[in-house]
């Protein structure tokens, strides 16, 4: 038996933006029953709750790509400091640049409703919209650009970002908030899990899981063990649900 299996969401197991597929969540429930299983988004645990069915949302959830961890039922935030949130705010400000700001449970958005990432947004009604200067905490922050100016800038801060450039967006957490050093915080060593993701902020996830998946082709996580097709994420879910399934770490 693993320590856990980590599953990342969006364009992993969910590729609607709203909803997992009901084999894939059966193939998750038998999971459950061998293994910790644990689900690590970009999203924050406020959107990622809607996605779950009732009955796993009692699973331990990383949230923020890092930023929140839930166990338990009890959440914990890794807020982005005053200085760093300082470079966001001054980089808004100068470029005129929308932005989503998660704080430890409202946000603050100025984007455009039709973004993809818009549908995703508090999904379930649970928080508000509010000026950022009301956020008592920046937990996670997504500017709508991939300009070099902007990246460079946070490139030489301390902050951990991810760039999409397909998405036309740059995700930004606190220094070594990581989907990873969640992990850690919730007790799971590196080598002892198996892990699934698809895209750049899964790369550390990945690099330190005794077995990976790579589900898509991002040429980042191309150093994954075994690679899959949307498709085959269920049957894969089934095959380590299975009594006969072997997990065996790395010599």
């Amino acid at each position: 038996m693993t320590s856990a299996v980590v599953f990342d969401i969006d364009g992993t197991v969910c590729f609607d933006g709203r909803t997992i597929p009901a084999e894939t969540l059966d193939a998750l429930r038998e999971l459950t029953t061998r293994e910790r299983v644990v689900f690590a988004s970009a999203r924050p645990i406020r959107d990622l709750l809607p996605v779950l069915p009732a009955d796993l949302q009692h699973l331990d959830l990383i949230g923020g790509n890092g930023a929140f961890t839930r166990s338990d039922g009890r959440t914990t935030t890794v807020g982005i400091a005053a200085n760093e949130r300082g470079v966001v705010d001054a980089l808004i400000e100068r470029h005129g640049l929308a932005a989503l700001i998660d704080g430890e449970w409202d946000y603050s958005f100025s984007g455009d409703p039709s973004h993809r990432i818009f549908r995703q947004l508090d999904a379930g009604r649970l928080a508000r919209n509010v000026p950022r200067e009301e956020l008592d905490t920046y937990s996670k922050v997504v500017l709508f650009t991939t300009a070099a100016e902007v990246v460079d800038a946070l490139r030489a801060s301390t902050l951990s970002i991810h760039v999409h450039p397909d998405e036309g967006l740059v995700d930004i957490s606190g220094p070594n908030v990581t989907k990873h050093d969640a992990l850690r915080r919730l007790g799971i060593a590196d080598g002892s899990y198996i892990a699934f993701g698809n895209d750049t902020n899964d790369e550390r996830l990945l690099r330190h899981a005794a077995v990976s998946y790579r589900v898509g082709s991002h040429p980042v996580l191309a150093f994954a063990d075994h690679h899959l097709a949307p498709e085959q994420i269920t049957e894969t879910i089934v095959g380590l649900a299975s009594p006969l399934a072997e997990f065996a770490p790395p010599a």
